[in-house]
């Protein structure tokens, strides 16, 4: 005691504030109250703690190491402390744990989200996804369609996996847009494979492709498969994969009757009716599959490839934690497959068959006019002909009439504004259906 009243005041540990007691020295009641400010932020609910040693440091139980054994030492201490009344682990959780695991994610998600928009470059890797799944890059597989497309339009074999891989790579290496991908065999191609109905191992595609010909749902069996670098992979998984090629082969359908349409037109013009009895009507018949392919394909490119991308980036720049992020993205996946008609709805399905019949009647011309340019003199052979043109422009109209009708219904205009814009586009100059509802162009009407 005398030393601690007369001992000099600088000897720091050594001086006693009277005020707390003999048994505390100035540090020693520092140390004790960040102890208690320490549990205080633990333990922010009130909670009955079981009685434990008195002169225990808070350090012997939370010790601060990095390989701290933390979680076993607070296991080992609950399961071996005594009380009156026993504490449900549900209490334990809730009025104890939550609200530490809760602020650890939120920490760490923060982390992982600084990451992934900046050091890990996930809109970069969305940025390449939608340069190839959704035809963004004008050039990376225009070598690669085109070659398809012909091969397709000749009737020639085209099921070879390493033949068109070998063409892929040569596409990506002669486009400006190479530099896109990380690696040269970050894009691959091949061909699905189908199960038969009795319990085969499977059969190839080339069966497959004999069974379906070279119509519109050819391209059906093409599977690209893009090589995402982790942890990004955890975001954009096999699935997310599964639904962008879903996207990517009805866009390539709407490309294939673009292609051949453009070729039709090229013939038909060099012919000047030489080929054709009626030459007017077949430009009559191409021109209105001309209009609906580009309407459509400029729909699509304005709903699917840039407002669904600016959508996209805004709600990416608005997220605060992984989870948002992951939402984004699956949101953003669930609106290009409604733009495309490509989800699994009856709605989707019953407007993208229609869509589907209209591309398949663009290929059906085009072998028509491809038959009269190729020598289709016999009287025959231009009466048949003539009766193709005939149940491609009638069938063509049922299919219009009947879309405009879904379309431009009230009810799903309410809740999906893009069907609108794609009315507006089909039915440009209204040249199908009047302000009022009522149809013009009804099939049979016009003279043939």
């Amino acid at each position: 005691m005398r030393r601690a009243i007369f001992a000099d005041g600088h000897s720091a540990g050594t001086s006693t504030d009277y005020k707390f007691g003999f048994q505390f020295d100035d540090l020693e009641h520092v140390r004790q109250e960040d102890d208690r400010r320490t549990l205080e932020d633990l333990y922010a609910f009130p909670t009955l703690l079981p009685c434990a040693k008195e002169n225990a440091l808070l350090s012997e139980i939370l010790p601060m190491q990095k390989d701290s054994t933390l979680a076993s030492r607070v296991l080992k201490f609950i399961q071996n402390m005594s009380m009156k009344d026993p504490l449900q682990p549900v209490g334990i959780i809730q009025e104890c744990l939550s609200k530490c695991i809760k602020r650890q994610v939120d920490l760490i998600g923060n982390q992982i989200l600084c990451k992934l928009m900046g050091e890990w470059r996930l809109m970069d890797e969305l940025f390449v996804l939608r340069a190839i799944y959704l035809l963004g890059s004008g050039d990376m597989l225009q070598q690669f369609l085109i070659t398809i497309f012909d091969k397709l339009d000749r009737g020639n074999s085209w099921d070879d996996d390493f033949e068109l891989n070998n063409l892929l790579q040569e596409s990506i290496r002669n486009s400006a847009d190479k530099m896109l991908l990380t690696a040269p065999d970050s894009l691959v191609v091949s061909l699905a494979k189908y199960d038969t109905h009795n319990g085969e191992e499977g059969i190839s595609t080339s069966k497959k492709g004999r069974a379906l010909g070279f119509g519109i749902d050819a391209l059906d069996m093409l599977n690209f498969t893009y090589k995402v670098s982790w942890p990004l992979d955890l975001i954009i998984n096999t699935e997310a994969l599964k639904k962008y090629n879903q996207v990517m082969g009805f866009l390539l359908k709407v490309k294939r009757a673009k292609f051949v349409l453009d070729e039709t037109r090229k013939w038909m013009w060099k012919a000047r009716g030489r080929t054709a009895h009626n030459f007017k009507q077949h430009l009559i018949v191409a021109q209105k599959l001309l209009h609906f392919v580009d309407a459509f394909h400029q729909y699509v490119m304005d709903r699917v490839y840039h407002s669904a991308w600016t959508e996209l980036c805004d709600g990416m720049t608005a997220a605060t934690t992984l989870d948002e992020v992951m939402e984004v993205h699956e949101a953003y996946l669930s609106s290009i497959q409604r733009q495309c008609f490509v989800a699994s709805d009856k709605l989707w399905a019953l407007i993208a068959s229609r869509v589907k019949t209209i591309l398949g009647l663009a290929l059906d011309f085009h072998n028509v006019e491809q038959t009269l340019s190729t020598g289709g003199t016999a009287s025959a052979v231009r009466t048949r002909c003539e009766m193709e043109i005939d149940r491609i422009e009638k069938q063509f109209d049922e299919c219009v009439i009947f879309l405009l009708r879904i379309l431009s219904f009230k009810l799903n205009v309410g809740h999906f504004p893009h069907l609108a814009d794609l009315v507006t586009r089909i039915n440009y100059n209204h040249y199908f259906m009047s302000d009022s509802g009522s149809f013009s162009a009804i099939p049979g009407s016009r003279p043939r």
